[in-house]
C-alpha cells in the first residue's frame, strides 16, 4: 500500500486520557458518566471504549458467503402468493419463508396448512434451487407434513432440498397461552414429525427456536435471549429422551430473532446469541457445532404513522443483522403494520438487502465489528445478562414451568413499564408517530384482502399468560385515529408572542407536541399583544390555545395573554416551556398546563382529547 494512503498516520495519537479530558472541558468538568445511558435491559453504555484487545472474529456465515435473503409467502390466495414469490425469486430472493393462518408471524394473513394449498402457493417454485422457511405456529406439524406431501409429488430429494421446518411449540405456546394436552404429549408429538420427516429424508433443521414472540411482546435483547436459550435446553432434553445424541440433536436446531433500528445493540444481540450457543455447548462438554440464525426485522418498531420512515428502521435493522453475522434475513415491508403489502413495498424491501449485500458488499467482511470495545462489551454483557436470567428459567424448572407461572409475563411486562415512560415523555423518540408527525400524510397501497381466520385453539390443556404483540407506536396512532375521525376536526391556535426570533424554536417543538396527538397547530403568525391574540383567536375556530415565547416574554406578557384568552372562551391555555419561577404566577392567571421536554405527552394528548370531547377509537 502507498504510503499516501496509509491515512491512520496522519492522525494524532491521542490516549485515552486526552479524549477524557477534552470531553470532561466540554462538560465543564462534570464527570464522563453524565452521559452515559442506559439500555432497556439496564446496561450502562459509557460515552467513551478503547480497543477491544484480543478479540478475533466470531464464527458466522461461510468466508465470503452472503447471507440469504428471505421473503414470506404470506397472502392467503395461494394463486397470488405463487405469482408474489415467483417475481421474489426472480429478482434476487434466495429464501421463502412460509407463515400459515394463526401463526404469530403472519400478522392475521397467511396460506392455509393443507397440501393442496401449499402446492399451489410453490406452482413452478424450483424448491431445489431456493430455501424454504415453514412457519406454521399451533399448525407446525400439519404445515410439516403438508410440504413433505408436495415435495413427494414434484419427485424431489428430500435430502438434495434445504427446508428449516420450524416446529416451536413452546413458541407458540408462549403467544397463545395454551398448549394442548400437555408438554410431554406435544413434545411426544413433535419428536414423531421429526422421526418421520428423517425417514422420508429430511435434514432438517426441523425446531426453530423463534424469539419474535419475546420481542414482539416488549422484550429486551436480554429477556428475548434468555427464553431462547432456555427453549433450546428444552427441546435439547426432550431430544436426549428420545435417544438423539448431542451431535445429532443439535443440528436439528435453529434460531429466529427481531433485529431493530437500534443498530449496535441488534448486531450485538446476534453476536451475543453465539457466545450464548458455544458456552452452552462448552458447559455441557460437547464440540462445537454451528448454529443457523435467521434475522427478522422488528414488527413492534413498526409504524402504520408516516409508513416511509419504516423504510430507514429496517435498512438499518437489517444492516445490523448482515453484519452481527445472520445466516438470513427477512426484511417486513415498510407497509407491514396497515395491511398484506402490495408488489411495490415488497420490491422496496427485496431491494434494501440487494443494496446492502451487491453495492455496499457487507457480507464480504467476517465479523467486521470484532475489536470494537463498544460492541465487545455490548455482546458481551447482553450474553452475561440472557445466561443469568437463563439460569432463573432453569431454576424454576425450565422454559414451560416459567411460561406457566408467569416468570417470562412478568420480565415483559416489566420492561414494558419503563418502555412506556421513555414512549409517554418522547425520550424514546419515534419519527413520524411522536416526533416530526406529519398530519396530513397521504395514504399507502396495501393488497386488498381481508385477513384470514386462525385456526381453533384447543379448549383444554396447560395455559400461562399469553405473549401479545404491541408496536411501540400504538398509543400515538389510537389518539391519531381519534382525532382523524372526530365530528370536529381539532386544532390548536397559538399565541406566538413577539417577533418570530422570539416563538421560532418553541413554536416548532410545540407543533410537534400537538401533532402527535392530531390536533393541528396554527401557529404562522406573531403577536405584539394580546388583543391582537385574542382576535386571531377568535376568527381561528380553535377551542384550546398555546403561549409561545421566550421566558422573558412569558414574565413581562404572559399573565395577560393567559388572562385575555381564557376570558375570550379558549377552553384550555397551554403555555410552551417550563419556566419554574413564574409558573405559579401563570397558572394563577389562566395557563392550564405547560408543554415542556420530559412531559408525559401521551397524558397531556389524551386530556386535550377528553377536554374536546374526542371519542378513543378501538385498535385493529
Amino acid at each position: 500500500m502507498s504510503d499516501a494512503l496509509k491515512i491512520s498516520d496522519t492522525f494524532p495519537g491521542y490516549s485515552r486520557k486526552d479524549w477524557q479530558d477534552m470531553a470532561e472541558k466540554a462538560l465543564k468538568g462534570a464527570p464522563l458518566s453524565r452521559i452515559s445511558t442506559k439500555t432497556a435491559d439496564g446496561l450502562v453504555i459509557d460515552p467513551i471504549y478503547g480497543r477491544g484487545e484480543g478479540k478475533a472474529p466470531m464464527a458466522m456465515r461461510s468466508a465470503q458467503a452472503p447471507w440469504d435473503v428471505c421473503q414470506k409467502m404470506d397472502h392467503p390466495d395461494a394463486a397470488k402468493a405463487n405469482e408474489q414469490a415467483l417475481i421474489d425469486l426472480n429478482n434476487g430472493t434466495n429464501m421463502l419463508a412460509i407463515p400459515f393462518a394463526g401463526c404469530l408471524s403472519a400478522r392475521g394473513y397467511g396460506l392455509q396448512a393443507d397440501t393442496e394449498t401449499l402446492s399451489k402457493a410453490l406452482d413452478e417454485v424450483l424448491l431445489d434451487l431456493i430455501k424454504i422457511r415453514l412457519e406454521g405456529g399451533v399448525t407446525g406439524r400439519i404445515a410439516a407434513s403438508a410440504f413433505a406431501d408436495v415435495v413427494a409429488q414434484r419427485g424431489y430429494e428430500p435430502e438434495n432440498l434445504s427446508v428449516s421446518f420450524g416446529l416451536d411449540p413452546i413458541g407458540a405456546f408462549a403467544s397463545t397461552g395454551i398448549l394442548a394436552p400437555n408438554w410431554p404429549e406435544r413434545a411426544a408429538k413433535m419428536i414423531e414429525s421429526i422421526k418421520e420427516l428423517k425417514e422420508k429424508g429430511f435434514k432438517g433443521p426441523f425446531i426453530t427456536v423463534d424469539g419474535r414472540p419475546y420481542h414482539d411482546a416488549g422484550a429486551t435483547d436480554a429477556q428475548e435471549l434468555a427464553a431462547v436459550l432456555a427453549s433450546i435446553v428444552a427441546y435439547w432434553r426432550v431430544l436426549e429422551e428420545a435417544s438423539f445424541d448431542a451431535s445429532e440433536a443439535l443440528p436439528l436446531i435453529d434460531v429466529t430473532l427481531s433485529v431493530e433500528a437500534n443498530q449496535f445493540g441488534s448486531l450485538a444481540k446476534i453476536r451475543a446469541m453465539r457466545h450464548l450457543w458455544a458456552r452452552l455447548l462448552q458447559a455441557s462438554g460437547i464440540d462445537f457445532i454451528p448454529l443457523a440464525i435467521h434475522a427478522e426485522t422488528s414488527w413492534a418498531m413498526m409504524s402504520r404513522l408516516d409508513p416511509w420512515v419504516n423504510i430507514l428502521r429496517v435498512t438499518t435493522a437489517s444492516f445490523a443483522a448482515g453484519v452481527g453475522g445472520a445466516d438470513s434475513v427477512s426484511i417486513l415491508p415498510h407497509t407491514a403494520a396497515l395491511g398484506l403489502p402490495d408488489g411495490f413495498a415488497r420490491r422496496i424491501a427485496r431491494n434494501l438487502q440487494t443494496l446492502l449485500l451487491e453495492e455496499s458488499n457487507l457480507y464480504k467482511v467476517t465479523d467486521p465489528a470484532a475489536g470494537s470495545g463498544f460492541v465487545e462489551n455490548l455482546t458481551f454483557e447482553i450474553a452475561q445478562q440472557a445466561w443469568s436470567m437463563f439460569q432463573s428459567v432453569e431454576k424454576a424448572d425450565g422454559m414451560i414451568a416459567s411460561l406457566e407461572a408467569g416468570l417470562i409475563a412478568e420480565w415483559v411486562a416489566e420492561a414494558n413499564e419503563g418502555r412506556a415512560k421513555l414512549l409517554a415523555s418522547r425520550k424514546n423518540a419515534l419519527t413520524g408517530a411522536s416526533a416530526f408527525p406529519d398530519i396530513h400524510e397521504a395514504a399507502v397501497e396495501v393488497e386488498t384482502v381481508s385477513s384470514v381466520s386462525a385456526p381453533e385453539l384447543a379448549k383444554e390443556g396447560i395455559t400461562c399468560p399469553a405473549l401479545k404483540p404491541q408496536r411501540l407506536a400504538e398509543p400515538y396512532e389510537a389518539l391519531r385515529e381519534a382525532a382523524k375521525v372526530a365530528d370536529k376536526a381539532p386544532s390548536v391556535f397559538f399565541a406566538n408572542m413577539g417577533k418570530i426570533a422570539d416563538y421560532t424554536a418553541r413554536a416548532t417543538w410545540a407543533k410537534n407536541f400537538f401533532e402527535a396527538g392530531g390536533v393541528a397547530a396554527q401557529s404562522d403568525q406573531g403577536f405584539e399583544n394580546s388583543d391582537a391574540a385574542v382576535e386571531a383567536f377568535k376568527n381561528s375556530k380553535a377551542e384550546i390555545a398555546c403561549l409561545v415565547g421566550s421566558d422573558a416574554l412569558y414574565e413581562e406578557f404572559g399573565a395577560d395573554f393567559a388572562k385575555s384568552l381564557k376570558e375570550a372562551g379558549t377552553k384550555m391555555v397551554y403555555l410552551a416551556g417550563r419556566p419554574k419561577d413564574l409558573m405559579d404566577a401563570l397558572s394563577a392567571a389562566g395557563v392550564d398546563a405547560f408543554a415542556f421536554e420530559g412531559c408525559d405527552v401521551l397524558a397531556e394528548l389524551s386530556r386535550i382529547h377528553a377536554e374536546l370531547g374526542i371519542q378513543p377509537v378501538a385498535q385493529g
